[in-house]
């Protein structure tokens, strides 16, 4: 029998509505995983995307929250969790859009960072990694192109040049060997 709190027609919109969060979910997924290696070129990228996730994260729940008139409870059943699912979704997509645009719109600083040069490793497909002794003595691992990895395959030092990002993260926009 069913309970006018959950009537058929409640019932249909709650699993359609569940259904388009997760393909939100799974999309903005997708552009985060595509844009994700180039937080590795953002000095101190963590707090960066922490800062972007959950700005996003907190601008889904309550834009969900308000725009449905819900009433904020911590439960992930039915309905409950439609502003946790849009809330993930949107701390996703602003991750995604708040890397493509700093480096997108940056400008450069003419400042450089003089680095040791660690390792040289492959990844998937045009992406090659550099992992660089800072000159603050940490390492840091960075995204570069195969057309760098094979100029830099017998430095050992290198030259990061570095920008200012449209968001003012700033980040290094190219790799050159350094002879110092």
């Amino acid at each position: 029998m069913n309970t006018p709190d959950h009537a058929p027609e409640q019932v249909q919109t709650e699993k359609t509505l569940f259904a388009i969060l997760v393909v939100a979910l799974v999309i903005c997924g997708a552009a985060l995983m595509r844009e994700g290696p180039h937080f590795d070129n953002v000095i101190e990228g963590w707090p960066f995307f922490i800062v972007a996730f959950l700005a996003g994260a907190l601008a889904g729940y309550l834009g969900w929250t308000r725009a449905f008139g819900f009433t904020p409870l911590f439960k992930f059943s039915g309905a409950n969790r439609h502003p946790w699912l849009a809330a993930l979704a949107l701390g996703l997509m602003f991750s995604a859009a708040a890397s493509y645009l700093n480096r997108t719109y940056a400008s450069p600083t003419g400042r450089a960072l003089n680095g040791e040069i660690d390792t040289i490793t492959e990844g998937k497909g045009d992406r090659w990694h550099v992992t660089v002794k800072m000159p603050d003595g940490r390492y840091q691992r960075f995204l570069i192109s195969t057309d760098v990895a094979t100029a830099l395959k017998n430095a050992h030092e290198v030259r990061l040049r570095v920008a200012r990002g449209l968001l003012g993260f700033e980040f290094i926009e190219g790799f050159e060997p350094s002879g110092r």
